[in-house]
């Protein structure tokens, strides 16, 4: 919060900055150098375009002057008053226009009006230069950064839909009007253009001056001399070494000046061809469309403009400025409908040109500013904020003098290229083009600090989802019912919705549990660092009520930074918590994961939290966790907890959780299931038995046993297709090995995966037969195996310990590795 000013203060003085923004709208359209007064010079009056461009590079080498600002707020004791009385000179301009309208209606010449205006104009903006920076630098005091691009984008939109309303309404009175009396109109059009701008200027007086803190004081009156002491008392003026180099402190700053260089070039490729573009589209030589067509164009692109920019002012305030500007930039792409523009076909392009604009260009013109005062040092924003607008004039100026040159020089000129006719215009529009192409790759090296690249930004922007990120940030960030937040943040799942990550922060404190609950959810979703810093601090916070949520969302982002604070949150938990946190590791991995899990699993925790660590520890690839997993297994009750194990042990034996469809959904979707996975396992069955034919005894008794196996499958004898599956494998095997081989390490050593398939039917067939639910999935896991085995060729699993710890005694690791 700026000092001396209180949040009420702000909000107020925010609400009036948008009011007079949008007062001002009505002088900026007319009496600025625009669509309407550059039809009024060139179409009207009779200027060249040379002429036109000279008084648009003019005004902007006047930008000069801001570097005289400099020195003169170093002198005052505030901002404020200066900027106030110089405004209002500066809005006078309009009366001045009006009186150049109506001097040629009453039969002056043409040339005496132009004259009139280019000395209106001219010391209209010298004057703003010498105090313009004082408002930027007033703003930035005032407005937070955290909220400044967001509240300048609400400017921008308020100050649109004014802007749209007196644009066509000013276009559609002009078209009006007969050519007797469009000069009378215009000289009205420019009489309430520049009261407006006056009423702009005198709603600041009700918006306050912010004043530094007394600790900062001494600090910017060895810097800038800009702010000053709370009773008013002006900064003494700094020894003359150092007041020259805070006076040339933003051309030693290297990133700084980059970015200045680089504005102007863009504005100065954009002004090759932009002041142009209105007379060209209403001059009865070239394409001829009406004033009318202005009109619709600036409804068009204004009323998506407002729209928009608030939205574009989120995307800065989370992703930067810079990778913004840079998509902003790419509205002058829209500039391509002027090559292909006719009298014929004008009333299908503009619109077209219209829209494009409208989309991108807040981005750009909303951006650069706010990328400025990003870039600005605090203690000298004011002397950076002139220096800026210094050189972006000087260097832009040129843009417009040398379109205007270059329009007047090709005239007429045409060039056929294959079947396209390249007239002297387009000349102009394919040069301003090529040349923002050039700065677009300038400003790609500028640095703004730790922002997003432009790529990621555009995948985030250019996506439909980007619509419902935007109706769920408005969601959040008013008063709504509780189960609409709930929803709206179980909503947020896509990649846009980075943008919506302060407003679902906002959320994680909620009174609601509910919604605290889903808020959690929703940052594991977004996987920013931001989300993923909020969750580690609530996980390590004991009083979080979320802190199960934020477990879980920290195992499915995979932050390796969790394992240790998952692992304290475990002593002394909730069975829930205890649950969450030992899932979260696993899905983390790593060895020391895996080896916290199994030791975890080893020990004698609740079967609720042994199931979470084995299905965890089970999708790291441990092995060795099969040898907790299957007791626990047939020792259990709870047919939820039996199946969560009977999941992580086939984890272990094929591809982790593929197994879960085959123990999930209606009654129907699992006998359709199975009975495909029936089908599949008998080629994995014809592997692990080796193809033998039948031609000894041993081979005729595991024949006999496979036949029996088919025939209880059939009949849905879940323990004796069991039985017949483990008789057929020891018979063909015993057959090979001899009937005092020990097959269980034989098996292991060909394949850890078949040893433990066959230790887990035979550890089943050892305990008394249980329900037909308990058989049924005992015979799932093992036929599970074999349709891997039938699949795809077994190999030795790779896990973070390898084949696993060898156990003792009944295991199969008494004997093999």
């Amino acid at each position: 919060m700026s000092s001396g000013v209180t949040r009420e203060e702000l909000r107020r003085s925010m609400n009036l900055s948008i009011v007079s923004g949008a007062t001002g709208t009505l002088w900026m359209i007319v009496c600025a150098p625009q669509a309407i007064f550059n039809v009024f010079l060139r179409n009207v009056l009779g200027a060249t375009s040379s002429q036109l461009g000279l008084l648009v590079g003019i005004l902007s080498m006047s930008s000069v002057l801001q570097l005289a600002a400099i020195l003169i707020y170093r002198r005052l004791p505030r901002r404020k008053p200066y900027w106030i009385i110089t405004s209002v000179v500066h809005r006078l301009n309009g009366p001045v226009l009006a009186y150049a309208a109506f001097s040629v209606a009453r039969g002056a010449t043409r040339e005496y009006a132009i004259a009139v205006v280019f000395a209106a104009m001219v010391a209209s903006w010298v004057i703003t230069n010498l105090s313009s920076s004082g408002w930027w630098n007033w703003m930035a005091d005032l407005v937070p950064l955290d909220v400044r691009a967001r509240f300048f984008g609400r400017r921008s939109a308020v100050a649109q839909i004014v802007n749209i309303a007196a644009f066509f309404g000013t276009t559609v009175a002009l078209d009006a009007a007969t050519l007797d009396n469009r000069l009378i109109v215009y000289g009205i059009v420019f009489l309430i253009g520049g009261l407006g701008g006056i009423v702009d200027i005198l709603v600041h007086v009700l918006i306050p001056e912010p004043r530094p803190d007394r600790s900062r004081c001494a600090d910017d009156a060895a810097s800038s001399k800009v702010l000053v002491l709370p009773e008013d008392v002006p900064v003494e003026s700094p020894d003359g070494e150092s007041a020259v180099r805070s006076f040339f402190s933003p051309l030693l700053d290297r990133n700084f000046r980059r970015f200045a260089l680089t504005t102007g070039m863009m504005l100065f490729s954009i002004n090759v061809s932009a002041p142009f573009f209105a007379p060209y589209v209403t001059d009865p030589s070239t394409i001829g469309a009406p004033n009318t067509w202005l009109g619709i164009m600036f409804v068009i692109s204004q009323s998506i403009w407002i729209a928009v920019s608030s939205g574009w002012g989120t995307v800065m305030d989370q992703f930067g400025r810079k990778p913004v500007v840079m998509i902003g930039l790419l509205f002058t792409v829209s500039w391509i409908g002027y090559l292909v523009l006719t009298p014929a076909n004008y009333f299908i392009v503009l619109p077209i040109i219209a829209m494009v604009g409208g989309l991108l260009a807040p981005a750009f013109w909303d951006g650069i500013n706010q990328l400025m005062l990003s870039l600005t040092q605090e203690k000298n924003r004011l002397t950076y904020i002139a220096w800026y607008w210094t050189l972006i004039g000087v260097i832009s100026a040129g843009g417009s003098l040398g379109g205007g040159f270059l329009d007047d020089l090709l005239r007429g000129r045409t060039v056929q290229v294959l079947f396209v006719e390249i007239t002297g215009f387009h000349g102009v529009v394919i040069t301003s083009l090529i040349l923002v192409a050039i700065s677009l790759l300038v400003l790609s090296r500028i640095d703004e600090g730790p922002v997003k690249d432009v790529g990621f930004v555009f995948s985030r922007v250019a996506t439909p989802s980007i619509f419902r990120t935007f109706l769920n940030i408005g969601v959040l960030a008013k008063n709504d019912s509780s189960e609409r937040v709930a929803r709206t943040l179980r909503a947020i799942d896509s990649a846009s919705d980075d943008l919506a990550l302060e407003q679902v922060l906002g959320r994680v404190h909620d009174p609601d549990s509910e919604v605290r609950e889903e808020a959690v959810r929703a940052l594991g979703r977004l996987r920013s660092p931001q989300a993923t810093d909020a969750l580690l601090d609530l996980l390590n916070d004991p009083s979080s009520t979320t802190r199960v949520q934020a477990a879980r969302a920290l195992g499915r982002i995979g932050e390796k930074r969790a394992v240790p604070l998952l692992v304290d949150a475990m002593d002394g938990a909730s069975e829930e918590l205890r649950e969450a946190c030992a899932g979260a590791i696993g899905q983390i991995g790593g060895e020391a994961s895996v080896g916290f899990l199994t030791d975890l699993l080893r020990a004698d925790a609740s079967d609720s939290v042994a199931a979470g660590t084995a299905t965890a520890v089970s999708y790291s690839g441990a092995f060795e966790a099969a040898w907790e997993i299957v007791p626990r297994l047939h020792r259990t009750t709870n047919p939820v907890l039996r199946t969560q194990l009977a999941i992580a042990l086939a984890n272990l034996l094929g591809r982790p959780g593929e197994f879960y469809r085959y123990v999930t959904g209606d009654e129907a979707q699992q006998q359709s299931r199975a009975r495909r996975l029936l089908q599949e396992a008998e080629r994995g069955l014809r592997v692990v038995l080796g193809g033998a034919a039948p031609e000894t005894s041993a081979a005729a008794s595991m024949a006999l046993q496979i036949q029996g196996y088919s025939q209880a499958i059939r009949t849905e004898r879940w323990r004796s297709a069991l039985e017949s599956l483990y008789a057929a494998v020891d018979a063909r095997w015993r057959r090979e090995l001899g009937p005092e081989a020990d097959l269980l390490k034989h098996l292991y050593d060909l394949n850890p995966r078949t040893g433990l398939w066959y230790w887990f039917i035979r550890e089943s067939l050892a305990l008394p037969e249980g329900s037909p639910a308990n058989s049924r999935l005992e015979l799932l896991v093992a036929l599970y195996y074999l349709r891997t085995v039938g699949l795809r060729a077994p190999s030795r699993p790779a896990g973070p310990r390898g084949g696993g710890d060898r156990p003792a005694g009944d295991r199969p690791g008494g004997g093999p590795s």
